[in-house]
């Protein structure tokens, strides 16, 4: 009954969405970018993520959860930094190099922040058949069951409900499409049915992706019963007490990783494509 419950909440508010596919308009994050760096460039596109994804951090990562997300960043930065491919290329700068020439081109939603294009380097390694096709597949190892889902929604772009799922889901910009789609139904419950502050919200959306909206409003709930008060930092460090009591579970270690995996992502193809400066880091 709950599951059906969270199911038709989730459908009720696909419907209230409107989403474009990927329309052009200035970003809601554009007043954290240098002007010097707008100008589309693969060095500058680098940045921009890292600058983003900086700025989400430190607004909603505090406290302790601040420090057990950097413990977890550097546990888990050599299966980043060091994950080479037969040429000895970084396996995920390869990727956004591979990636550039097409993703240069998107214009993503405007209440979308730039960070969440380095998902699919993770999930994929920007690899169009990635993947088992009955299972998750494609750029964005999306489930058939989810594309299903979203081709029924009246907010679905037309074009989009014509096409097969393994025709979406292996396409670089239907994918995405898809799953911005996907990412942004997160975000309105978690911002606008629960409260939660925009990078916030955002923050659970990602995780939620990869762990599971399920996974993720279960555990806030059980926060509540405690007395906890709520916010991704709060959540985050009791996520990672949880997964330090149970170490050997890999549904945890995931949700704990996720997040930090992604920074070392930005970090590694920043590092490659942009010259360091010491006053950046996210201390």
């Amino acid at each position: 009954m709950r599951q059906l419950k969270c199911i038709t909440l989730f459908l009720l508010l696909s419907v209230l969405l409107i989403v474009s596919p990927i329309s052009a308009s200035d970003s809601d994050w554009d007043f954290i970018i240098p002007d010097a760096i707008k100008k589309n460039t693969r060095a500058n596109y680098a940045e921009r993520s890292h600058i983003i994804f900086q700025y989400f951090l430190k607004n909603s990562l505090r406290s302790k959860g601040g420090k057990d997300f950097e413990s977890v960043i550097k546990r888990v930065k050599n299966r980043i930094f060091w994950k080479q491919n037969k040429q000895k290329q970084n396996l995920f700068v390869d990727a956004f190099q591979r990636s550039y020439p097409q993703i240069k081109h998107y214009q993503i939603p405007s209440d979308v922040p730039h960070m969440v294009l380095l998902m699919p380097y993770l999930e994929s390694l920007w690899r169009a058949k990635a993947g088992d096709p009955s299972k998750d597949y494609g750029y964005w190892q999306l489930l058939n069951a989810i594309v299903k889902e979203i081709k029924e929604l009246s907010s679905t772009p037309p074009y989009l409900k014509k096409l097969s799922t393994n025709k979406i889901r292996s396409h670089h910009k239907l994918s995405t499409t898809v799953a911005l789609i996907h990412l942004k139904r997160y975000y309105f419950y978690f911002h606008n049915v629960s409260g939660f502050s925009k990078t916030d919200a955002w923050l659970f959306s990602i995780v939620s992706y990869n762990w599971g909206a399920g996974n993720v409003r279960r555990m806030l709930h059980k926060m509540k019963q405690k007395k906890i008060k709520r916010s991704f930092s709060s959540f985050y460090h009791y996520l990672y007490q949880k997964q330090e009591m149970d170490k050997d579970n890999k549904s945890l270690r995931s949700a704990v990783e996720y997040l930090p995996h992604l920074w070392n992502i930005a970090q590694v193809i920043r590092v490659k494509n942009v010259a360091i400066k010491k006053s950046d880091k996210l201390e």
